[in-house]
């Protein structure tokens, strides 16, 4: 294998980490979206499920879903 080779096999591997990784916190993230949204459809109150949002989704999550719900 020449040494271009390896270096784009190097980066290939590492870019691939790197999808690895984004695709466990996007599947996290999923699985809180949807805790939260039974607890909505559950009756409990829009407050209380956002606060909780805040602290178990990136923060970039629950900015968005506060623009949708609070648009300025």
């Amino acid at each position: 294998m020449t040494a271009k080779s390896e270096r784009l096999l190097n980066a290939l591997e590492s870019e691939i980490t790197n999808v690895s990784k984004l695709e466990h916190a996007l599947a996290r993230t999923r699985v809180v979206l949807r805790e939260h949204a039974t607890r909505l459809r559950l009756g409990e109150d829009a407050e209380i499920v956002m606060t909780g949002l805040r602290f178990n989704v990136p923060a970039e999550t629950s900015v968005a879903l506060l623009e949708r719900v609070n648009p300025a």
